[in-house]
C-alpha cells in the first residue's frame, strides 16, 4: 500500500468525495447519451449494442480494477478512473460512427471499473478512521443524493445540451471530468493494515487477494445472494431509466420541457435515502423482493406513451433501486475485510455487468416494440 503522505482530515475527505460525486453526476452529455445518439441517427437496437459493449468491457476489467485498488491503493485507482472519464468524453467528441462510440464507451467502462468499489471502500474506511463508522449509511446517502441531484441538474439542461450539439456537449463533459481529476488528487489514502508492497511483490499480492476474496465468498452465501439480487434489480432499473429518456423525449410535445422532464426522472434516486432506514430494518430477501417487484412493474408501465405514466415509472424505478443499492452497500461493507473490500465490491459490480450484457439489447427491443 502506498504511504499516506497527505494529512488526514475527515472534513476535507468528505468535501473531496462530494466533489467527486458532483463531477461524475454532472455530465450534460453523458446524462442524456441515449437521446444524443438517437438524434445522431443510431437506432435503439444499435444503442443497446453499444451499451452491451460497455458492459462487456466492464465485465472483463471489473475484478482487475478492484484488485489494483486493494493492492496499490484507493487514491491512485481513483486518479486513473477520472483520467478515463476525461479521455472517454474526448473520444466521444471525436467519434464519427459506431466504432468511435463503442471505443468511447469502452474507456468510460474502464473509468467506472476503477471507481467501482474503490470510492465505496475509501469512504467506508475514511469513516472508520475518523471513528464514524456508524454514520456511514447516512453519509453514503448524502453522496448518493449529490450524485442523483447533480445528474438530474444535468438532465434539466437537456434542451440546452441538445441545442449546444453533441460534440460541444462532450467537450463540456471533458472539462467537468478534469475538475474531478483535480479534486481526487486532494483525497488522502485511509490507513489500512496492508503491508507496504513494491512492484516486484504486486503479482504475489494480487494472487493472495484473489484467493482470500474467493474463500470469503465461498463461505459467505448471504453476501453472494445480496450481490446477485442487488445486481438483478439494478440492471432492470438502469435499463428502464436509459430507455425512458428516448420515450420521454418522444412524449414531450414542447422541446423546452424535455430538460425539466428528465430532471424529474432523476429525483427518484436522489430521494432514496428516505426509504433506506425502513429497508434496512427488513430482512434482505424481503427488501429485495419489495423493490424488485416495484421495478418490474415500472418497466412494464414505461413501455407506453402516456407522459405522466412514464414519469411516475421513472421516478419509482430509481427510488426503489437506489434505496436497495444503499442498503446493499452497507450490508456488504460490514461483511468485507479492508484488504479485500474493493475487490469484493468489484465482484458485485461484475455480476451487474453479467446481467446487463444480455438484458441491454432485450430491453432495447422491448422498448422499441420489436
Amino acid at each position: 500500500m502506498p504511504k499516506n503522505t497527505k494529512t488526514f482530515s475527515i472534513f476535507r475527505q468528505k468535501a473531496a468525495l462530494l466533489v467527486l460525486e458532483w463531477s461524475v453526476g454532472f455530465q450534460p452529455a453523458g446524462s442524456v447519451w441515449v437521446v444524443l445518439l438517437a438524434l445522431r441517427g443510431f437506432s435503439l437496437v444499435e444503442i443497446g449494442f453499444a451499451e452491451a459493449v460497455f458492459h462487456a468491457v466492464s465485465l472483463c476489467c471489473e475484478l482487475p480494477s478492484g484488485l489494483l485498488a486493494d493492492v496499490l491503493g484507493r487514491n491512485r485507482t481513483l486518479v486513473a478512473s477520472h483520467a478515463m472519464f476525461l479521455l472517454s468524453a474526448l473520444l466521444m467528441a471525436a467519434s464519427r460512427g459506431m466504432v468511435g462510440v463503442c471505443l468511447s464507451l469502452a474507456v468510460s467502462a474502464l473509468g467506472y471499473n476503477f471507481e467501482s468499489g474503490t470510492r465505496e471502500a475509501l469512504t467506508y474506511e475514511s469513516m472508520l478512521q475518523a471513528e464514524q463508522g456508524d454514520k456511514y449509511l447516512k453519509f453514503s446517502s448524502i453522496q448518493h443524493a449529490v450524485y442523483r441531484f447533480t445528474s438530474g441538474g444535468a438532465m434539466l439542461l437537456a434542451g440546452a445540451t441538445v441545442h449546444l450539439g453533441w460534440r460541444s456537449a462532450y467537450l463540456l463533459d471533458a472539462v467537468i471530468a478534469g475538475i474531478g481529476l483535480i479534486a481526487v488528487l486532494t483525497v488522502a489514502e485511509p490507513m489500512r493494515d496492508n503491508p507496504e508492497i513494491s512492484l516486484k511483490t504486486v503479482p504475489k499480492a494480487l494472487v493472495k487477494t484473489v484467493r482470500e476474496a474467493w474463500a470469503l465468498l465461498r463461505s459467505d452465501g448471504a453476501a453472494v445472494r445480496i450481490m446477485i439480487l442487488n445486481a438483478l434489480v439494478g440492471a432492470c432499473a438502469t435499463l428502464t431509466g436509459f430507455y425512458l429518456q428516448e420515450k420521454v423525449e418522444a412524449a414531450v410535445t414542447v422541446p423546452a420541457l424535455l430538460g425539466p422532464a428528465l430532471f424529474v426522472l432523476g429525483l427518484g434516486g436522489g430521494l432514496a435515502g428516505l426509504l433506506t432506514g425502513r429497508l434496512d430494518r427488513l430482512s434482505y430477501p424481503k427488501a429485495a423482493a419489495v423493490t424488485g417487484a416495484g421495478v418490474l412493474l415500472c418497466a412494464f408501465s414505461a413501455r407506453g406513451t402516456c407522459l405522466p405514466t412514464l414519469m411516475i415509472a421513472g421516478l419509482m424505478s430509481g427510488f426503489l433501486d437506489d434505496s436497495l443499492e444503499l442498503v446493499s452497500g452497507k450490508k456488504l461493507n460490514e461483511r468485507f475485510p479492508s484488504d479485500q473490500r474493493a475487490t469484493l465490491i468489484s465482484m458485485s459490480s461484475m455480476i451487474f455487468s453479467i446481467f446487463m450484457i444480455p438484458l441491454s439489447p432485450i430491453f432495447g427491443g422491448w422498448f422499441s416494440g420489436k
